[in-house]
């Protein structure tokens, strides 16, 4: 069971605008990039677009320390720290699915962490908003 204790995006709309653009942009991707970890990781943490950013992925908080996305399109340990608390991951031929007691979301992508990064970037939309469509309709986000 891989799990990360992340937070969540805030319930408003306006809020989970970074993490659709982040699934979008997984779904655009050809090859991993800096760039799209980047969004990933604004997308999970908000808090990164207030601080400085000194190249994709990499930004300096007010102390001058530095934080750094992880590599969530190139590797899969990264990618699976995506996946929210209480969710576990499995495959089903092509598809990278993350499952949680209520619900199954997938992730389909030639380049496995990017499938991995949709799926767990689905399911944090739906434990984010409870009016997504159910699992079992077509994911267009």
């Amino acid at each position: 069971m891989m799990a990360c204790h992340a937070p969540l995006p805030a319930r408003a709309g306006n809020a989970l605008a970074p993490l659709r653009g982040a699934i979008a942009s997984c779904l655009a991707a050809t090859a991993p990039s800096r760039e799209l970890d980047a969004a990933i990781g604004k997308s999970i943490f908000p808090a990164l677009a207030d601080l400085e950013e000194l190249e994709p992925g990499i930004w300096r908080q007010q102390d001058g320390n530095r934080v750094r996305a992880l590599n969530y399109t190139r590797t899969w340990s990264a990618a699976a720290s995506l996946v929210p608390a209480g969710c576990w991951i499995e495959h089903d031929c092509l598809d990278v699915i993350v499952v949680s007691a209520e619900d199954r979301s997938r992730g389909t992508h030639d380049i496995l962490p990017i499938a991995l990064c949709l799926a767990a970037l689905r399911a944090r939309m739906r434990a984010a908003d409870a009016g997504m469509a159910p699992a079992n309709q077509s994911e267009e986000i």
